[in-house]
């Protein structure tokens, strides 16, 4: 309408100018919003929500009157009729050379504020650590304790170098002060003793307030509540986005529920499916026994489900883009059945499990993209692995994409094919999105010559793929490179395992990397392998019609 607005007044202003007559202003009234931010803190349980004031109306513009101008009739011995112009013909005109001479701006991207991402918070308790390798295991975010208390001296002794080296990596990082106040006095000294730690530092997650100590579970639920409204509330008057972190048994006992809803909860249950505890959170710590690369002993492991860097700072937000840790490369392959794909872009997180697992919980498997299962091993029908139906059926009912491996004792080509032959019969009548894996690593093969290995390796992996199914070698970085020839590397995809570093000592193509034999999941006991995944399988199978699809 500006176009319309602007043509449609100049073409009347001439039209007058022309009659002398010069018509009055006419203005329209605004109006101012008020919005008072600074009501008191009443600490009760009669209200659940923080009460607002009511939003001033603003008043509609006034219509200005209309004005009818009176014009001279034209003297009546001119005999030529003027034709009046048609201005909106005008305009419409205009709008037409409008449009052929400008386009639309293109519509700013939408960005949800719902995400889901996999993070750690550490502290001065997992000592040095190689926030390369963290940044490479496909770690999202880190929140790392700036210091405790509420004397200057208990700043974390690790919090400068944490930050600096988490950021320098391009993790994004909050922080958290653990607190030991029991007064509104403390929690409000210890709110300016953090400030006066993490004041020099950009935060993409938040500030979160850790109340959780046993000097606190003593205190009443105003107590608690009135301690937590002050720190959070001082700090968030500096310009912070401050959050709450706590157990879920002491979120739901200890805190009003006005306090829970004025700031992001950080809530810390393990060992289940889910928190026990109703309301909303935005993060969860599921694990203290998590593991990942670059970090010695266990380490507490985090969802968050909530895109705080676009919330915190939208400025500076860039949309994540999933790259593949160090390592990570374009793995092509001479298979007749399978095309060169680009992983530069994609990465999935998995795990490899067998009967040694047990009974495995897949309903309750957390931050897993696919699983790969044992079949079984050699080439006798009976050696077919204990739990493979059932971790199939787990997998399958969770929509957990899947793929199998097959444990190989073969000492000849010959024996190859029969184990290809067993491993078929087994699972012939599944599809899997994932490929069916020849894992050859026992420690008989010392004794076989390179030659050896890469004709047994050759046989299996040939008898499987004329059978339709996407094959790939499954061993060691050594193996790799000291037992195979490149003849079988290049026809096969590759499943290279080394732990305990940064990047496989492996400098062939592969589509995945088994990181560690250490990992913690939730829904299975004890230690499992975990692995990346840099090829887009369930995509490759289903167009190329392999493995049951």
């Amino acid at each position: 309408m500006k176009h319309f607005s602007r043509f449609l007044s100049a073409v009347i202003s001439c039209a007058i100018a022309g009659s002398g007559i010069i018509p009055a202003s006419v203005t329209a009234a605004s109006a101012a919003v008020a919005d008072d931010t600074s009501s008191p803190i009443v600490y009760d349980t009669t209200e659940t929500e923080e009460s607002k004031a009511p939003e001033a109306e603003v008043p509609a513009a006034e219509t200005p009157a209309v004005t009818t101008v009176a014009v001279q009739a034209k003297s009546p011995e001119v005999t030529t009729t003027e034709v009046p112009y048609n201005v909106f013909d005008i305009y419409n005109a205009h709008q037409g050379f409008i449009a052929q001479t400008t386009t639309e701006p293109a519509a700013p991207p939408v960005i949800s504020l719902d995400r889901e991402s996999f993070g750690i918070d550490v502290s001065q308790w997992q000592a040095d650590i190689d926030w390369k390798a963290v940044k490479d295991s496909g770690v999202e975010f880190a929140i790392i304790r700036a210091g405790y208390g509420k004397m200057s001296y208990q700043e974390d002794p690790k919090f400068d170098t944490n930050m600096q080296q988490a950021q320098a990596q391009g993790i994004a990082c909050g922080t958290y002060w653990y607190s030991y106040a029991t007064t509104v006095e403390d929690a409000y000294t210890e709110a300016m003793t953090c400030y006066e730690v993490i004041k020099d530092y950009d935060f993409t997650y938040p500030v979160y307030f850790d109340i959780e100590d046993s000097c606190q579970s003593r205190l009443t639920t105003a107590e608690v509540s009135a301690i937590i409204e002050t720190f959070c509330s001082t700090l968030q008057d500096k310009g912070y986005y401050v959050g709450i972190y706590s157990y879920a048994n002491f979120l739901t006992t200890r805190v009003f529920e006005n306090v829970l809803d004025k700031y992001d909860v950080w809530v810390a249950h393990f060992n289940v499916d889910k928190p026990a505890y109703s309301r909303d959170y935005k993060m969860w710590q599921y694990t203290s026994t998590g593991h990942v690369n670059g970090i010695n002993g266990n380490i507490d492991l985090d969802h968050c489900y909530y895109n705080y860097p676009y919330i915190i700072s939208p400025d500076t937000y860039v949309e994540p883009q999933t790259t593949a840790p160090q390592g990570g490369t374009t793995v092509t392959t001479t298979t007749t059945t399978t095309a060169a794909v680009s992983t530069t872009q994609y990465i999935k997180h998995g795990v490899d499990v067998s009967e040694w697992n047990g009974n495995i919980d897949w309903s309750g498997v957390k931050g897993v993209d696919f699983a790969v299962i044992r079949a079984g091993y050699g080439r006798y029908a009976f050696q077919k692995d204990k739990c493979f139906e059932q971790n199939i059926a787990g997998v399958k009912a969770a929509g957990i994409p899947c793929g199998v491996y097959w444990y190989s004792y073969a000492d000849s080509p010959e024996d190859a094919v029969l184990e290809a032959e067993t491993c078929y019969s087994i699972i012939k009548d599944y599809q899997f999105e994932y490929p069916v894996f020849y894992n050859i690593e026992d420690p008989m093969y010392a004794n076989y010559t390179r030659e050896q290995i890469t004709a047994i390796t050759d046989a299996f992996c040939s008898t499987m793929q004329s059978k339709g199914y996407y094959v790939s070698i499954q061993t060691y970085a050594n193996f790799l490179k000291n037992s195979l020839d490149d003849s079988v590397k290049n026809k096969f995809d590759v499943w290279v395992a080394h732990f305990g570093v940064s990047s496989p000592a492996y400098t062939g193509n592969y589509g995945m990397w088994k990181y560690t034999n250490s990992a913690s999941v939730y829904g299975i006991s004890g230690n499992v392998n975990a692995s990346y995944s840099y090829l887009d399988y369930p995509t490759i199978m289903k167009e190329k019609h392999l493995n049951g699809f």
